[in-house]
């Protein structure tokens, strides 16, 4: 009886160290740097700007092997300012994602707070990933692929991968009792990669956006007071629509040390309603165009160029991006960034179209600036 007690003990130890086998890592981005803007609000501008490339952020990874070729994975990470210190996305602890995920044959499931279906797909084929950050972001990032902004209480399920071929579906629960429309979101992509080309699409619908996505602090009523979450005039009068939708797609091409790049998306408000902070009502749609090429001269100095266009419903947006990188080492960057938006027409406060890059407090007149230069860390 004691021995069979002893070998009962051994087996539960040796399954408990099978089943234990974990990593946690601390990983995160310190991004700093400098900016000129030729017009906000009527002036030059010289301002230290944080997350010049990318946001300044860390997190924890922890991945667990739980046997049988499945594992667990959770993801806490979150965003701050440098030069402030603050917490980003809206405060939050954990803002810029925090899920729990199982992977295992048949893909990935994920819940919590994440990315949509049109960053994670699209962003890859854009200059802001590949060398310019927000602010070579399609008029402001009205279509989100930089991922300014993640979805809460979502699902999201990525296929296995199928001769280089992944699918994608994600479902938010707007969690209001009584109302499951309420700030619910679905989602779709398919991606595709082979050798050196690869391509996405992917498509997002989202109810109640301005409480949903942009973190008003109360949905918008027709008529009423609202304060409106976003200060960019591009689209911040549609902001109360009662569904946002977003479509893209894109594909690069890899030739030789040169990587060219198209994305496509259109950004549709949908029954907006007219409020004390957004006089317009209706649907308004944005189809944004954007040419990219980068071209890497050594394994540390890459050159990036872009062009984007932006035909808003009653305002047009152009764009042209230049940047550079230089690689330190392995986890350090020094890059430069410069971009000119030229805009024209009516924008979505009804006011003559101002330039307004991502980010940075809009010009007096259809014409702004800006030229960056900064340093990024990664640990």
């Amino acid at each position: 009886m004691k021995k069979t007690a002893i070998c009962i003990a051994a087996s539960l130890v040796c399954i408990t160290n099978g089943y234990a086998q974990s990593s946690s890592t601390l990983y995160g981005v310190v991004d700093d740097g400098f900016s000129f803007t030729n017009n906000q609000a009527g002036s030059h501008s010289y301002q230290m700007t944080n997350g010049g490339r990318g946001s300044s952020k860390w997190g924890f990874r922890t991945t667990e092997d739980l046997g049988g070729s499945l594992s667990a994975v959770a993801v806490l990470e979150n965003g701050f300012d440098i030069n402030t210190g603050k917490f980003g996305n809206g405060g939050r602890l954990f803002g810029r994602q925090a899920y729990v995920a199982i992977n295992g044959p048949f893909g990935s499931l994920r819940m919590g707070r994440q990315y949509d279906l049109v960053a994670d797909s699209l962003m890859p084929l854009a200059s802001s990933l590949k060398f310019g950050g927000a602010l070579t972001t399609r008029a402001g990032d009205v279509d989100n692929v930089w991922g300014d902004y993640s979805v809460s209480n979502a699902v999201k399920y990525y296929s296995p991968d199928f001769a280089g071929l992944r699918a994608g579906a994600l479902f938010s629960f707007g969690g209001v009792a009584g109302n499951f429309s309420q700030g619910r979101g679905e989602g779709l992509s398919l991606t595709y990669a082979a050798g050196p080309f690869n391509a996405a699409a992917a498509l997002l619908r989202l109810n109640n956006p301005a409480t949903a996505l942009y973190d008003a602090t109360a949905n918008p009523v027709a008529g009423a007071t609202f304060t409106n979450p976003i200060t960019n005039p591009t689209f911040s009068g549609y902001i109360s629509a009662k569904t946002l939708q977003i479509a893209g797609g894109g594909a690069n091409y890899t030739l030789g040390n040169a990587v060219f790049g198209v994305l496509y998306t259109n950004t549709r408000f949908e029954n907006v309603v007219r409020t004390s902070s957004t006089p317009f009502s209706g649907t308004a749609t944005f189809n944004s165009i954007e040419a990219n090429v980068t071209y890497r001269f050594t394994p540390a100095f890459l050159l990036g160029a872009a062009y984007n266009y932006t035909k808003a419903e009653s305002a047009k947006y152009g764009q042209v991006n230049l940047g550079v990188e230089y690689d330190l080492s392995k986890r350090t960057m020094l890059y430069a960034v410069g971009a000119w938006e030229h805009a024209t027409g009516i924008d979505s406060t009804g006011k003559p179209a101002v330039a307004a890059l991502a980010f940075v407090t809009p010009s007096s007149t259809g014409n702004q600036v800006v030229l960056r230069v900064g340093v990024r860390q990664s640990f």
